[in-house]
């Protein structure tokens, strides 16, 4: 009987060092997506990728069809 309770000890320690590696691997997968996240964003932070000036961003790529229809902005009050 001992000789079974020492294989199945054995068998239990097998399952939890697999166990453990398969975590160990996760968290260093996490960590790993985790810091290229991080770099992506502070990328954005050194170039700057984003318009901070709306109409700006409006009059270069809509052109006519915003300036027709901002014109229209302040007719509202009249009716």
């Amino acid at each position: 009987m001992n000789t079974f309770v020492a294989e199945l000890q054995k068998e239990v320690n097998k399952f939890r060092k697999a166990e453990k590696r398969k975590q160990d691997n996760f968290m260093k997968k996490q960590a790993r997506q985790a810091k290229v996240k991080r770099e992506d964003k502070s990328m954005l932070r050194k170039e700057e990728m984003h318009w901070s000036d709306a109409s700006k961003y409006a009059e270069q790529y809509y052109g006519e069809t915003f300036r027709a229809t901002t014109g229209l902005d302040n007719d509202w009050g009249d009716y």
